[in-house]
């Protein structure tokens, strides 16, 4: 049997692991689209496709469209615009790449905390700017970058204890920190397990020196951070967002900045990227921005790219794909595709 992989998500300087397919003779289709209609076009007679279903569409009327795909393959951790109920009806597995930059934005996240809570970037700045010392000068350090806090003091709030939250607390227990967190879809002995203790989103904000978000970006979660949680927050704590932008109410955070309900924030990821030109964090001294950076690394780049071709290889070999998102299509896929044993 031939095969036909339809790449919708090309990117001139990535590997998408064609390679991987010679042994097969399987054709290789790339191009970049980005509406259904487009990839409805291109992909019509695909048996699989890589994508990123956190950019381009693959809802029923897309997926429908495809008759001859068994695998959707989407790169990065992300699926927000793949209908999963449509795929599992049609027989179609998604997958991701959940194990995509664990250690990049878990880092990312504890950089944010060290930065913001030794207040590196004040520091920075009056060095640069005044050339100032501040080893004899106590009250230009006071009036610089005050209060600083020891780290073992602190604790750090995670919001969404998956597998970058995972290793995020892991990373935060190694320098002293008290970790809590909350989850409803993670088990309190779990969390205990790991040495995190399980706390409601009210507490998680009331003793928090830092509040970090790694949910998913889902009907449940998109704005669940607005003015009521600012509020709750401590006045000297810090905010950090390595998730998704649409996870807060932009408009909430720069109100809690500018009136100081919290210390400050460290973002990965806004509202609206790129960030416009005149939003008012773009000004504000006790924020760091680093545009949707976080993932990203020497190692983690060429893994996001490549390994959706891994599973595209496994679903050509009737193997169910180590990493299905809708587990739910096992049974209909094997029947399908596969050798009918689950």
């Amino acid at each position: 049997m031939s095969f036909k992989v339809v790449n919708a998500f090309h990117l001139p300087d990535a590997d998408f692991g064609e390679r991987l397919l010679e042994p097969m003779g399987a054709e290789f289709v790339s191009g970049m689209w980005h509406t259904e209609d487009e990839i409805i076009t291109n992909a019509h007679d695909a048996d699989a496709v890589i994508c990123s279903t956190t950019h381009q569409p693959f809802n029923r009327r897309v997926l429908a469209a495809l008759p001859r795909c068994r695998i959707v393959a989407s790169a990065g951790i992300g699926f927000t615009l793949a209908d999963l109920e449509a795929a599992t009806d049609l027989g179609i597995v998604v997958t991701n790449v959940p194990d995509y930059c664990l250690d990049e934005v878990s880092g990312r996240a504890i950089a944010f905390v060290m930065a913001l809570g030794h207040r590196l970037m004040q520091l920075d700045r009056a060095v640069k700017e005044q050339q100032a010392c501040f080893l004899l000068d106590r009250k230009a350090l006071k009036e610089t970058a005050w209060p600083i806090f020891r780290m073992r003091d602190q604790t750090l709030g995670i919001i969404g204890l998956g597998k970058i939250g995972t290793v995020t607390a892991t990373k935060a227990k190694a320098l002293g920190m008290r970790v809590v967190a909350h989850d409803p879809y993670v088990l309190d002995g779990v969390m205990e397990s790991w040495g995190v203790k399980p706390v409601d989103l009210a507490t998680l904000l009331r003793e928090s020196d830092f509040v970090s978000i790694h949910a998913p970006l889902t009907s449940e979660t998109r704005k669940m951070f607005g003015d009521e949680e600012f509020k709750r927050m401590k006045p000297t704590a810090y905010f950090i967002n390595v998730a998704r932008g649409d996870c807060v109410d932009e408009a909430a955070l720069i109100r809690a900045l500018q009136e100081g309900m919290i210390a400050g924030a460290g973002l990965d990821v806004t509202a609206q990227e790129p960030i416009s030109a005149d939003n008012p964090l773009l000004k504000m001294s006790n924020v760091i921005l680093t545009g949707h950076s976080a993932a990203f690394s020497a190692s983690s780049d060429p893994e996001l790219w490549i390994k959706p071709m891994t599973q595209v290889i496994m679903a050509f070999k009737g193997q169910f794909p180590q990493y299905a998102v809708n587990p739910a299509v096992r049974k209909k896929w094997l029947d399908k595709w596969g050798k009918g044993r689950i």
